[in-house]
């Protein structure tokens, strides 16, 4: 048996879509969660938010970048978000075809607290112009 010292870590990330009717920006993002600018909590949504816009890529080239994996576009949506892919697919095209901006990206419990916080649960923050949807964690 082998016995180890040093330090040890367990990460888990969050895979999000967010789909937005425009520019994924500050004021909207504090909107959709509906906090006060007030709040003694709005810092860690600030950075919440910075986190999303760190990481967010277009989900379509997210795709060509692994496209000889997938047959499809389809394929890939339904195996990159493997708990919520056969629920995210409409919404994700219908989203397309209504010209809003998609977007793919990771929140991480390796980065900083308030995002390692967020990866330790699931959640959807929507509104009129904004969806996010981080139900795809993993430890």
């Amino acid at each position: 048996m082998k016995i180890r010292y040093d330090f040890v870590t367990n990460s888990s990330s969050t895979s999000f879509v967010i789909i937005s009717d425009g520019e994924f920006n500050l004021k909207e993002f504090i909107d959709a969660v509906g906090i006060n600018e007030n709040s003694n909590f709005i810092d860690i949504y600030k950075e919440l938010f910075y986190s999303f816009q760190s990481d967010m890529i277009p989900i379509r080239e997210v795709y060509e970048t692994q496209s000889a994996s997938y047959d499809t576009f389809d394929e890939f949506v339904e195996e990159y978000f493997w708990k919520s892919g056969k629920e995210m697919l409409p919404l994700i095209l219908k989203a397309e075809e209504n010209g809003k901006e998609v977007f793919t990206g990771q929140l991480s419990s390796d980065n900083n607290d308030v995002e390692s916080f967020f990866c330790t649960d699931e959640f959807i923050i929507e509104s009129k112009n904004l969806y996010i949807n981080a139900q795809e964690n993993g430890w």
